[in-house]
């Protein structure tokens, strides 16, 4: 990995829908870029997967050449191969049964098992099941498109479980559940408070669910609101993250 110059930019990137399309691999054109790119910059990776999902979407060469990994919504973070530290989910009751009632009410027709998903410091809910193929998602997500069905049903558990649990959308077909403040601003809060920035830094963040109810969003208002220059990049692909990233590129020329 590169030195630290906490003078300079720092990059954070979310992966699902930013750097790969949904739950796939990413392009092997834009691995070779990015690549690159890592290894002239200072970049940290911040999903709500887990490690073992990002590994099977991103090359070695990648994972290697960033700065850091935050996975689960910041609640695991992974640098130079070692985990550094874990947050444990705080249950609170009556949650899983509400999940689990919204499987088997969702006018969605199709279930494909894995509904509830444990993550570290989290729950991943998804309706359809995160075993359904490719096909299956885009189906689903096509649906959730037109009924809002994870934006309702997230706004009922953040409405029935205030400051308990945090629900917001995440990727195509899921929601993502947290305890309150335990979301993906704690990267710019663990960033902050182990001196990985400095007043001069300037960060850049990409990422697809930046909107108010997504899992972006939570780090995209903190960086906004820091007293850090910053860019916050919302992008709806990871082809309009290349395109960005070779127009920033640009402009520095």
């Amino acid at each position: 990995m590169n030195s630290i110059d906490k003078t300079k930019e720092i990059y954070i990137f979310d992966v699902d829908g930013t750097l790969t399309p949904p739950r796939q691999t990413i392009s092997t054109n834009f691995a070779s870029f990015f690549t690159e790119f890592a290894l002239k910059n200072q970049v940290y990776l911040a999903s709500g997967s887990d490690l073992e999902k990002i590994e099977s979407q991103l090359p070695e060469s990648i994972l290697k050449t960033v700065h850091g990994v935050f996975t689960c919504m910041g609640n695991c973070f992974h640098q130079y191969g070692k985990k550094i530290y874990q947050n444990d989910f705080i249950e609170v009751p009556g949650l899983r049964e509400d999940l689990k009632d919204k499987v088997l009410s969702s006018k969605y027709p199709k279930r494909f098992g894995n509904h509830i998903e444990d993550r570290v410091g989290m729950i991943n809910f998804s309706v359809v099941g995160r075993n359904a193929d490719q096909e299956a998602r885009e189906e689903y997500s096509s649906f959730d498109k037109e009924v809002n069905e994870r934006t309702l049903f997230a706004s009922v558990l953040n409405n029935k479980y205030k400051n308990k649990v945090t629900a917001v959308v995440g990727g195509e077909i899921s929601i993502d559940i947290f305890n309150p403040g335990k979301d993906k601003s704690q990267v710019l809060t663990y960033l902050e408070n182990n001196a990985m920035i400095s007043q001069n830094t300037v960060i850049n963040f990409y990422g697809d669910r930046t909107e108010f109810g997504g899992n972006d969003f939570a780090l995209a208002s903190a960086i906004e609101n820091s007293q850090y220059e910053n860019n916050v990049v919302r992008v709806e692909s990871w082809k309009e993250t290349w395109k960005k990233i070779l127009f920033l590129q640009a402009k520095k020329i």
